[in-house]
């Protein structure tokens, strides 16, 4: 097996970790029968239990903290030694009031064959654990009595008004006045025990309060106070009333030798008899720090199992993903013992998946069907699998174009959706038996082609046609940023599961290195088909430019599907702007066709550029370069090109251009040689078309400069790149097999 494989199935491990930690989280929650009102519940036992009966016994246990193990062992034993007919904790029986630790408390206790009253510790209410203590075991402070017994629990972790309390406190134990035995039960101590650090309040009531309340007890004669506060037992009488600290029942014992430990109370009909129980077999030294370790670990490894997993796994992911990125490192540098001239007079069977292609007019089907022609015209094999479209196509369709059936169109975006599952898709492709699969989309049939590749470890290669950022407007719901994160990651993720990937422009190369791909990338610009320049005589472009001019006017063109990120609401303000600063007559035709013509028409005639802006609608790539060549100026306002190839369409016509500076348009655009870039802004956009149109010796000069530039665009030259590329990847993915 090797390096990739190995690393594939880690992660697919690591990720079924995380799923079934995941899917158990959840099953505790769905499943597992939720738990409320304990105390209720189990008080209603105690009376059953307790019925007619003026003798019985019950333990009382502090500090469990979720030391389900030690209270099995140790305190559980005890319990049922002394023939305990109910338990009683005074808080702290969590370690913090996590829901995970209230489950494992509810399952350990559940184990008991006692009923059990829960008093509210501090642990119990911290970490957001208020809420599910009051659902799962009820209020903080409460009272129920027997014949001859009064139980009374308050909440002394500052969580209910000491205030409040105090008066439902002294209704209470007037109430309780008419029984024979009043306890009450409390987290924190009332006293101080001087061998502790005197700091540590978290143990202890404020001393104002707890003097209140001491002298609160003895005037109405409480038999004991139970408290759990310090980690140790403590046992004394003030003013007749016994108050007792019941120790530890659980947690880490590290710097004590204090056992563990119960309150064991008989209740009898003249007097109760307290004894404090110790876990039998104590402890030597080694002991007793072994059985900390163990504890600590437990504590850390069983009590918090899942967090401690999903801790592990996420590490796992982390570690697993720099692993790919190290393993990675060995493609950052070319593999030049690799001859990738190898099969080089072979021809080539090329397999593109496109989601928009002929007759739909736009720069990506226009690119890819300029790459098909020069791949064919170099003796090379082609299949397109492109959708269908129900519009008429004027040329006749090719056998090796594949129409895939829609199941819908985007009205909005003008796009049809076809059906991915269409077994004509896989069929043709399988029967096609290709070297190499062009993809020109990162998703739907840009996927589907990804799939079909990997799935016959074919390589891949996937043109950045455009950019996905600018065109998230089209999905129907809100949030810009998210939408953009979201096309950035998309681009992302495909693009580094490709074998290749073809950039028209260094700044949209650098754009894709910027967010993070790592996979081969080569920067080829797309083509241009010469030959439609050529076929126009001079009879035939003058005779258009008079359709649209007169003869002192200037005929200004710019091409683009209507939509919004084509920025045409810009290109038409800074146009009145011309309007203003130029003394001579001019047209500009708006050749394109998309969801934004009819407003972008309402527009012009709003602003009274009726006379002045002309909108042709589609045509055929022939008729445009006709236009091309009967135009004085292009002029361009998109900031979503990743190319803007029809501004070097537009050149290969001597047409020069004033375009907004953005991505794409700077890369094919040389101030004062072949055009002008200027900032988004419409002042200054008009200005440099202004410019132009006035100064006829500069225009022409750029006009010249622009044919010479677009020579190095030919249809030709850039299928020779291509076909480079293509056997590049072909040869080195041949070389990883071996």
């Amino acid at each position: 097996m090797n390096r990739k494989k190995r690393l594939t199935l880690y992660l697919v491990l690591t990720l079924l970790l995380m799923a079934l930690l995941v899917g158990y989280r959840i099953y505790l929650f769905v499943r597992e029968a939720d738990y409320q009102a304990l105390n209720a519940e189990n008080m209603d036992r105690i009376e059953a239990k307790l019925r007619g009966r003026s003798e019985y016994r019950f333990a009382v246990v502090g500090n469990i903290r979720n030391s389900m193990r030690i209270f099995e062992k140790r305190i559980t034993p005890l319990i049922e030694d002394n023939n305990a007919d109910f338990m009683i904790s005074v808080g702290n029986a969590v370690f913090d009031g996590a829901e995970s630790k209230y489950r494992l408390l509810y399952r350990g206790l559940r184990k008991l064959d006692i009923p059990y009253v829960l008093s509210a510790g501090h642990n119990e209410l911290e970490d957001f654990g208020t809420g599910k203590f009051y659902r799962h075991f009820g209020p903080y402070f409460f009272s129920f009595h027997h014949e001859n017994t009064y139980f009374i629990f308050l909440d002394s972790t500052g969580k209910t008004s000491w205030k409040w309390q105090m008066r439902w406190l002294r209704n209470e134990l007037t109430a309780a006045s008419q029984f024979k035995y009043r306890f009450v039960f409390l987290n924190h101590s009332l006293v101080a025990l001087p061998d502790f650090n005197p700091k540590e309040t978290h143990y202890v009531l404020d001393a104002n309060l707890s003097m209140e309340l001491r002298q609160l007890f003895s005037y109405y004669h409480v038999t004991t106070v139970f408290s759990a506060g310090y980690p140790t037992f403590h046992e004394r009488v003030e003013q007749g009333v016994r108050y007792i600290i019941s120790g530890g029942g659980g947690g880490l014992h590290f710097d004590r030798q204090e056992p563990y430990q119960i309150i064991n109370v008989d209740v009898g009909p003249d007097q109760t008899t307290i004894k404090n129980v110790e876990a039998t077999e104590r402890l030597g030294t080694l002991r007793e720090k072994l059985e900390t370790l163990k504890l600590y670990l437990h504590s850390l490894f069983y009590m918090s199992l899942f967090n401690a997993l999903l801790v592990l796994s996420i590490i796992s992911l982390i570690a697993l993903k720099l692993y790919s990125l190290i393993l990675h490192q060995e493609r950052l540098y070319r593999d030049f013992s690799v001859d990738e001239t190898s099969f080089s007079h072979m021809p080539l069977r090329v397999a593109m998946f496109t989601n928009n292609y002929l007759p739909f007019i736009g720069g990506v089907p226009l690119s890819i069907d300029r790459l098909y022609r020069g791949l064919l015209q170099a003796g090379n094999k082609v299949k397109i699998f492109a959708p269908f479209y129900p519009a008429p196509w004027s040329m006749s369709e090719d056998a090796n174009i594949t129409r895939c059936s829609t199941l819908f169109n985007l009205r909005l975006a003008g796009f049809p959706v076809t059906n991915l599952f269409s077994p004509k898709i896989k069929t043709e492709f399988t029967d096609f038996e290709c070297d190499l699969v062009h993809v020109h989309h990162p998703f739907w049939l840009g996927k589907k082609g990804m799939r079909l590749a990997k799935k016959r470890k074919l390589p891949l290669v996937f043109t950045y046609h455009t950019r996905l950022e600018r065109y998230t407007h089209y999905l129907p719901f809100r949030g810009t940023v998210l939408k953009n994160l979201a096309a950035h990651l998309l681009i992302k993720r495909f693009a580094n599961h490709c074998d290749a990937i073809i950039t028209p422009t260094p700044s949209t190369e650098e754009y894709l290195r910027n967010l993070g791909v790592s996979a081969l990338i080569e920067t080829i610009p797309t083509g241009i088909d010469m030959e439609i320049y050529n076929r126009w005589t001079p009879q035939q472009i003058q005779a258009l430019r008079n359709q649209y001019t007169t003869t002192d006017e200037i005929l200004l063109i710019s091409v683009s599907r209507m939509a919004k990120e084509k920025n045409l609401d810009f290109l038409i303000d800074g146009l009145e702007k011309v309007k203003k600063l130029i003394p001579v007559p001019f047209k500009c035709l708006l050749v394109g066709e998309g969801p934004e013509r009819k407003r972008l028409e309402e527009k012009v005639s709003m602003l009274g550029l009726d006379q002045q802006i002309i909108f042709t609608g589609n045509m055929q790539p022939q008729d445009v370069a006709l236009c091309y060549l009967a135009a004085d100026l292009f002029i361009f306002a998109s900031t979503s090109e990743t190319q803007g190839m029809v501004l070097i369409e537009a050149m290969a016509a001597g047409c020069p251009v004033v375009a907004v500076r953005a991505s794409g348009v700077h890369d094919v655009v040389r101030n004062d040689y072949n055009g002008l870039m200027v900032a988004e802004s419409t002042e200054s956009w008009s200005k440099a078309v202004a410019t132009l149109v006035l100064d006829s010796k500069k225009l022409s000069q750029l006009s010249e400069n622009s044919m010479v530039f677009a020579s190095d665009y030919a249809e030709e030259k850039i299928a020779e790149q291509v076909i480079k590329l293509y056997r590049r990847v072909i040869v080195l993915g041949k070389a990883e097999t071996f």
